[in-house]
């Protein structure tokens, strides 16, 4: 607590030292329409969003940025189409003397290329690459601090934000991101990431994310009865305190568990059964099962190259958990080469040819999904971008249009 005490009122000298300058406030946004000609034809406005900066002086500025998805908010599935939501994707106080800075507030994890400068003419797909949904949950956010900074051609971030939820990771994070309602800091997501700028038109970085995510306690109280159990996972009580069934299998000694036949079930409650029939099971009287956290480690590696009407881009990243049920590891990565070919053509703006391999993995015991892409992208204007692409994901045919703006 000194230490933090000590760190807070050092800004605060800073501030009271710095010069005034006029302030101002501006307005920006992006957006992008996109459409699946494959499959039913979706076609879908994916994200409208806005943003507001206020600048305080030369040193002192504030973000925020906020986001609506699939054109509006609780909006009915009745179609088979998750309805939008709104959300707070950046709200921080910002502090930039020319050397090294701070934020706080709401922050982008930073962690990979996309997740941080996601806009949409700024990546060549219609959508998002897959890696940065699955391996880094793109858009990742949080609340917490970040200190910041540059050295010559190196640059470095250290980011700390809240907890992510064990109750919710499975194979991959994405499910685990709290997105900053009801973020916890029992352990702290911690980010270190750096980045090296001496080669003209590329970029080389990387960074490294760990977690222990906390898992909430299982606890069975006292209760009559019986309750009943699928093997594939479900639970129905038949009689007495239902916190048992809620429980689930974690809170239950099966010690006594026996295999009998069905109509006896029903008066010793008692009985186990071979393949996927039901279980049956006393419940114990107030059992309590420890969870440990989760605990999460992810290393991703990144590349860009644009120089020349050359473009490449490429992002690598690995998981690895322990005392996760669902999956020991997660990996992924994408390479996208393309050629600005608007000179050949005799049209204004830039014109990309481009193509991506992929693959990724939620679990890496179970089979990789592989990518395959081809498209194009023109940007009539640096901030506005038309694309199409086809290829295949896996076991599925892609065909889709978009276009993108950002101001």
């Amino acid at each position: 607590m000194k230490k933090m005490l000590l760190i807070l009122s050092m800004f605060f000298c800073i501030a009271i030292a710095d010069e005034f300058v006029e302030s101002k406030t501006t307005v920006g946004g992006y957006g992008e329409l996109h459409y699946d000609m494959e499959g039913d034809g979706k076609l879908d406005f994916h994200r409208f969003i806005v943003y507001f900066k206020h600048v305080f002086n030369d040193q002192w500025s504030l973000m925020s940025e906020v986001e609506i998805e699939h054109n509006m908010v609780g909006s009915s599935d009745a179609l088979g189409y998750k309805g939008g939501y709104v959300a707070m994707e950046q709200a921080h106080l910002n502090y930039w003397n020319g050397s090294w800075g701070f934020k706080g507030g709401v922050l982008l994890v930073p962690a990979g290329i996309t997740n941080e400068y996601h806009e949409p003419p700024t990546f060549m797909s219609v959508e998002r690459p897959e890696y940065n949904k699955y391996i880094i949950p793109t858009t990742w956010f949080d609340n917490g601090f970040s200190f910041y900074g540059t050295q010559g051609d190196l640059n470095w971030n250290f980011t700390m934000t809240g907890d992510m939820n064990g109750d919710e990771i499975g194979d991959g994070i994405r499910s685990g991101r709290m997105k900053g309602f009801g973020s916890k800091t029992t352990d702290w997501t911690k980010t270190f990431q750096m980045s090296w700028t001496g080669m003209e038109g590329f970029k080389l970085g990387g960074s490294y994310t760990m977690n222990d995510a906390p898992v909430s306690d299982t606890v069975v109280e006292a209760a009559d009865g019986y309750w009943m159990m699928d093997l594939t996972g479900g639970c129905s009580w038949d009689s007495g305190d239902q916190t048992a069934c809620e429980a689930g299998p974690d809170g239950i000694d099966f010690d006594d568990v026996a295999t009998v036949d069905v109509d006896e079930s029903a008066d010793n409650g008692t009985w186990a059964a071979p393949s996927n029939d039901p279980v049956y099971v006393n419940p114990v009287v107030g059992s309590t099962t420890e969870n440990n956290p989760i605990s999460v480690k992810l290393m991703e590696i990144n590349g860009t190259y644009s120089k020349d009407n050359m473009y490449a881009r490429f992002e690598y990243g690995s998981i690895d958990y322990e005392n996760n049920p669902s999956a020991e590891s997660s990996s992924g990565y994408y390479l996208d080469l393309g050629y600005n070919v608007a000179d050949m053509m005799g049209c204004d703006g830039d014109l990309y040819l481009w193509t991506r391999t992929s693959s990724y993995n939620k679990d890496d015991n179970d089979d990789a999904k592989d990518i395959s892409l081809f498209g194009v992208m023109y940007k009539p204007l640096d901030n506005i971008s038309f694309k199409f692409e086809l290829g295949e994901a896996g076991d599925d045919d892609v065909m889709r249009m978009g276009l993108g703006y950002m101001f």
